[in-house]
């Protein structure tokens, strides 16, 4: 609700400025050909340009909403990539043996088994080292979901599948974000 109504104020002040900027443009009227009819608007004036697309205000909520989703993974495809490039970077890691990791939005849920010498388990500073490699891996994740549990690892590598067998990405993001809220976030 609150990004909604966020975006609807943005929309509406670039709107504004928008429509001040036309004021100030070049009002001369293009050479027409002989013969050529135009279609004047009753309710616009002719220098203004008509919209055929949502108009000046549809348009900049576009521009708004690709702004503040800039960076955070939303298709498939990217999801796949950095997830793959993510549990490759995490399991470098000395003290994890094996990693899963499916990142989507601007989240990363990760599952790790330890090195058999490493006894700290997930803390502070692995989840810190973690969302590290992640951000080098796409800087659009700004959180990151470590977990050691069994079943929540499970539940990241079908996850990893779904991606991997082309399963939507709302399927798979909704998926996620609902294991997300049983981990523990990390952000800095």
């Amino acid at each position: 609700m609150k990004k909604t109504l966020l975006i609807m104020l943005l929309a509406l002040a670039a709107a504004l400025l928008l429509t001040g900027c036309a004021g100030s443009a070049d009002t001369a009227m293009p050479s027409q050909s002989p013969g050529a009819q135009t279609t004047q608007s009753p309710i616009l004036p002719s220098n203004v340009p008509q919209a055929t697309d949502g108009g000046l205000l549809g348009d900049a909520v576009d521009r708004l909403d690709n702004m503040l989703n800039a960076g955070a993974l939303s298709t498939a495809e990217d999801a796949l990539k950095a997830s793959k490039e993510l549990r490759d970077a995490v399991q470098k890691l000395t003290e994890v043996d094996t990693a899963v990791a499916v990142a989507m939005g601007d989240t990363a849920l990760v599952g790790v088994t330890f090195d058999s010498s490493y006894k700290t388990g997930v803390d502070d500073r692995l989840r810190g080292m973690i969302l590290d490699r992640a951000q080098a891996v796409h800087p659009g994740i700004r959180s990151v979901a470590v977990t050691d549990a069994e079943k929540d690892i499970s539940e990241i590598s079908s996850l990893y599948q779904m991606l991997q067998s082309g399963s939507p990405y709302t399927t798979v993001k909704a998926n996620a974000d609902t294991l997300a809220q049983t981990i523990e976030r990390y952000q800095k």
